[in-house]
């Protein structure tokens, strides 16, 4: 059982160390946008007082509050990377106020510490005498509720817009894609190989949990590849990039073979829980579409064009082709440099339900093969 535990969470030496560097890249993230934050606090506060009767010196009350932000947002960082497993499973009202709350705690602690040794030190007051006035002070309490209630808004807003795609809840308040409009989207289907056979063995409960831990586990290679989720479809996944993200880097090929390594890597946990792992095929294609929302009871913004059919059809030939990640010619010729990517001619053949033909090349690792 142990070893088990042990396989659970280890991935390659080189997906770790992926996984660490974008995890320290978000903590320092943090810690700058928690600099300029406390900055821009600072600022506000001292317009506010500067004809006060007792106005701050502007220069430490920037370092002050510049230090203070950083420390906040940079331990926020640090508990979300900690924790962010611990919440996948959870229910909405548990993850908002346990959050709350530690965001909560995380911003009193460093305002008490950080301001508590700042008058120490400039001689001021005793720790005691100031921590006297500063929790008896009114606006203490008053900005304390607001500080709540501001981070329980917040947060709740945060959970409630990870039911929509990235993106979706900004546009659907900014008024954005009310109107139909052209767009050009790169789009990818992924479908689970066998997935018929895995869920007669497993049975519909075990399946479905199944299907949870793929979706989960391939979060990561979704993220560091600016991949929207466009929509699950059972055990297919659509994901789609603007051409601009899905060029950059090639997201929308690393993307896959991301996806990939991860679940190599968890394979052994996959086969002790379940029997057997995941294995997914994929097609590729882009560009332009109609994009719109859509629904009264249930809005949704959709994707209108042949190019999400023909991109069906290309991941539906994997199978008869033998191939885990077919890509149309169309689209690959945008590519600059493939890299350790081999894109391998396959057939110019027409889809099902097409008049015209399609030139599909085959894409995998250089050394291996499908």
């Amino acid at each position: 059982m142990r070893q088990f535990k042990i396989l659970e969470i280890q991935l390659s030496d080189r997906m770790q160390l992926k996984l660490l560097n974008n995890e320290k890249a978000r903590v320092i993230t943090y810690l700058i946008l928690g600099a300029f934050g406390g900055i821009l606090f600072a600022c506000i506060e001292y317009l506010m007082q500067i004809h006060g009767e007792f106005p701050e010196e502007f220069v430490p009350l920037i370092i002050r509050s510049a230090i203070t932000g950083s420390f906040i947002l940079g331990t926020v960082a640090i508990v979300e990377v900690l924790s962010r497993k611990r919440f996948v499973q959870r229910p909405f009202l548990f993850v908002v106020l346990v959050r709350t709350i530690f965001y909560f705690l995380i911003i009193t602690f460093w305002l008490t510490i950080i301001n508590g040794v700042w008058y120490v030190i400039k001689g001021d007051l005793s720790v005691y005498e100031h921590l006297n006035l500063y929790f008896k002070n009114e606006m203490y309490i008053v900005n304390l509720g607001f500080t709540f209630l501001g981070l329980l808004l917040t947060v709740g807003v945060t959970q409630i817009n990870s039911l929509h795609r990235k993106g979706e809840l900004i546009s659907f308040v900014m008024g954005k894609y009310h109107f139909p409009r052209e767009v050009e989207r790169i789009f990818c289907f992924i479908d689970l190989k066998s997935s018929t056979s895995i869920a007669e063995k497993l049975g519909h409960i075990k399946f479905a949990l199944f299907l949870k831990d793929y979706y989960s586990d391939i979060t990561e290679a979704l993220r560091e590849t600016n991949a929207q989720i466009y929509q699950y479809v059972g055990d297919e996944i659509v994901l789609s990039w603007s051409y601009e993200n899905g060029l950059a880097n090639n997201n929308f090929i690393n993307c896959f073979f991301q996806m990939r390594e991860i679940i190599n890597d968890l394979k052994p946990k996959y086969m002790d829980r379940y029997g057997v792992y995941p294995e997914f095929k994929a097609g590729v294609h882009g560009g332009k579409v109609i994009v719109t929302w859509i629904g009264e009871l249930k809005k949704e913004i959709v994707y209108i064009g042949d190019v999400l059919n023909t991109t069906s059809r290309i991941q539906e030939y994997c199978k008869s082709l033998g191939k885990d990640f077919l890509i149309s010619e169309e689209l690959l010729k945008k590519v600059n440099q493939l890299g350790k990517i081999k894109a391998s001619y396959v057939e110019n053949t027409i889809l099902r339900g097409k008049e015209s033909k399609i030139i599909l090349h085959s894409l995998e690792l250089r050394g291996q093969k499908n």
